[in-house]
Protein backbone atom coordinates (compact mmCIF):
# COMPACT_ATOMS: atom_id res chain seq x y z
CA UNK A 1 0.00 0.00 0.00
CA UNK A 2 0.99 3.60 -0.36
CA UNK A 3 0.97 5.74 2.79
CA UNK A 4 -2.29 7.66 3.25
CA UNK A 5 -3.63 6.22 -0.02
CA UNK A 6 -5.87 3.35 -1.03
CA UNK A 7 -3.53 2.40 -3.90
CA UNK A 8 -1.93 -1.02 -3.65
CA UNK A 9 0.80 -2.91 -5.43
CA UNK A 10 2.05 -6.46 -5.01
CA UNK A 11 5.68 -6.71 -3.97
CA UNK A 12 7.56 -9.10 -6.25
CA UNK A 13 10.58 -11.20 -5.26
CA UNK A 14 12.86 -8.93 -7.34
CA UNK A 15 11.84 -5.84 -5.32
CA UNK A 16 9.56 -4.39 -7.97
CA UNK A 17 5.80 -4.03 -7.59
CA UNK A 18 2.99 -5.29 -9.77
CA UNK A 19 0.35 -2.59 -10.25
CA UNK A 20 -2.60 -2.95 -12.63
CA UNK A 21 -0.80 -5.76 -14.45
CA UNK A 22 2.39 -3.71 -14.95
CA UNK A 23 5.72 -4.34 -13.25
CA UNK A 24 7.32 -1.14 -11.97
CA UNK A 25 10.10 -0.28 -9.59
CA UNK A 26 8.67 0.66 -6.21
CA UNK A 27 10.42 4.04 -6.57
CA UNK A 28 8.73 4.78 -9.91
CA UNK A 29 5.31 3.63 -8.71
CA UNK A 30 5.41 5.83 -5.60
CA UNK A 31 6.89 8.85 -7.40
CA UNK A 32 4.18 8.64 -10.09
CA UNK A 33 1.45 8.07 -7.50
CA UNK A 34 2.39 11.11 -5.42
CA UNK A 35 3.51 13.22 -8.39
CA UNK A 36 6.90 13.90 -6.82
CA UNK A 37 10.34 13.92 -8.43
CA UNK A 38 11.80 11.89 -5.55
CA UNK A 39 10.43 9.93 -2.61
CA UNK A 40 11.61 8.09 0.49
CA UNK A 41 10.44 4.67 -0.65
CA UNK A 42 10.74 2.91 2.71
CA UNK A 43 8.72 5.61 4.48
CA UNK A 44 5.86 5.75 1.97
CA UNK A 45 5.52 2.01 1.30
CA UNK A 46 3.24 0.41 3.90
CA UNK A 47 2.92 -3.32 4.58
CA UNK A 48 -0.82 -3.91 4.27
CA UNK A 49 -1.20 -6.65 6.90
CA UNK A 50 0.81 -4.93 9.65
CA UNK A 51 0.15 -1.29 8.72
CA UNK A 52 3.86 -0.59 9.26
CA UNK A 53 6.11 1.38 6.94
CA UNK A 54 8.86 -0.69 5.35
CA UNK A 55 11.35 1.54 7.18
CA UNK A 56 9.89 0.38 10.52
CA UNK A 57 9.95 -3.27 9.45
CA UNK A 58 13.57 -2.90 8.34
CA UNK A 59 14.57 -1.22 11.61
CA UNK A 60 12.88 -3.96 13.67
CA UNK A 61 14.62 -6.63 11.60
CA UNK A 62 18.04 -5.01 12.05
CA UNK A 63 17.49 -4.59 15.79
CA UNK A 64 16.53 -8.26 16.04
CA UNK A 65 19.62 -9.30 14.09
CA UNK A 66 21.84 -7.14 16.30
CA UNK A 67 20.32 -8.84 19.37
CA UNK A 68 21.27 -12.24 17.92
CA UNK A 69 24.96 -11.29 17.71
CA UNK A 70 26.96 -12.39 20.73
Amino acid sequence: MAKDREDEGTLLSNGNVLVDGKELSMQKWLKDLYGWSSIQTYVFAIHKESGKALSDIRREYLEKQAGNVE
